[in-house]
């Protein structure tokens, strides 16, 4: 920066949401399984392997019936997200899923959806217009979408010095029993069902490519025993908005992560080594 030149502005982070989709799948490295899209080379992320996600829309506050999850435990005010102004973060993400890869997290007279969509509801995938809130595109087929179903896990906000930034809620929910994911060809070029552990390891190998947010959440589920234990922990997080701090010294580069669910745990760093970013030993 040349003397006397103003220090531009940190770009205003744009409030997002992503979903960790669980699934049962015991297997020799873990007990269940996330889904996990890659995003088309033309939009945020190009190529990398991520969570189903996306930006919140201003009609995503607009979904009545929707509700917030009767566990779910907050943070103080002016710490984090509080109901109800964190239900369009929970719309979102129900939206984000369905119009990525077709899974749709809804209810019908109050009872989660199971089994393959109706041919009428998954036509609805191809209706989703930006100028018309989702909800209501629900309510036509008797649907709501079911947020008290969707768990808090993390809230990162990317670091002040990066050109783009995002401030994004990592919500947590069990895939709904018969349906399936497929990709819709635009956002999504592919996706799959893998354990945490597995999706580390292939980034490791170089099979796929992460972005830190998604290697750290991934680090945290690869933590738990069973799917039941990954929603329980998530409904009593006390999820904090945190801005994670970037290291730099004379030989390493690391992404510092505190503690953002109210359980006091030390923070975990990821370190770049080798083009990669990987978990520090602890």
């Amino acid at each position: 920066m040349l003397a006397g030149m103003p220090t531009p502005e940190p770009a205003v982070p744009v409030p997002s949401s992503t979903v960790i989709v669980l699934r049962d799948e015991p297997a020799i490295d873990g007990p269940f399984s996330v889904l996990l899209l890659e995003r088309h080379g033309s939009i945020a992320f190009p190529g990398a392997t991520v969570f189903p996600g996306g930006i919140v829309d201003p009609g995503d506050a607009d979904a009545p019936g929707a509700r917030l999850p009767a566990t779910q435990r907050w943070a103080p005010a002016g710490a984090g997200d509080r109901p109800p102004d964190a239900l369009p973060y929970w719309v979102a993400a129900v939206r984000e899923l369905f119009e990525e890869v077709g899974v749709l997290l809804a209810t019908c007279d109050g009872r989660p959806l199971r089994g393959p969509l109706a041919a009428d509801v998954a036509a609805l995938r191809t209706r989703i217009v930006r100028e018309r809130p989702f909800a209501s595109l629900l309510a036509e087929a008797g649907l709501v979408p079911a947020t008290e179903h969707i768990f808090y896990f993390a809230r990162w906000i990317t670091p002040v010095t990066n050109p783009r930034r995002w401030d994004t809620r990592f919500l947590v929910a069990r895939v709904p029993p018969g349906q399936e994911a497929c990709p819709d060809g635009t956002e999504t070029v592919s996706c799959s069902w893998m354990t945490p552990r597995a999706a580390l390891a292939a980034y490791e190998a170089g099979k796929i490519s992460l972005i830190p947010p998604t290697v750290r959440t991934l680090d945290d589920l690869a933590r738990f025993a069973a799917a039941d234990a990954v929603l329980a922990d998530a409904a009593h997080r006390i999820v904090r908005a945190v801005t994670p701090e970037v290291v730099h010294d004379a030989s390493v580069t690391a992404i510092r992560y505190p503690d953002n669910t109210g359980a006091g745990t030390p923070a975990r760093e990821l370190v770049l080594r080798d083009g990669r970013w990987r978990p520090a030993e602890e």
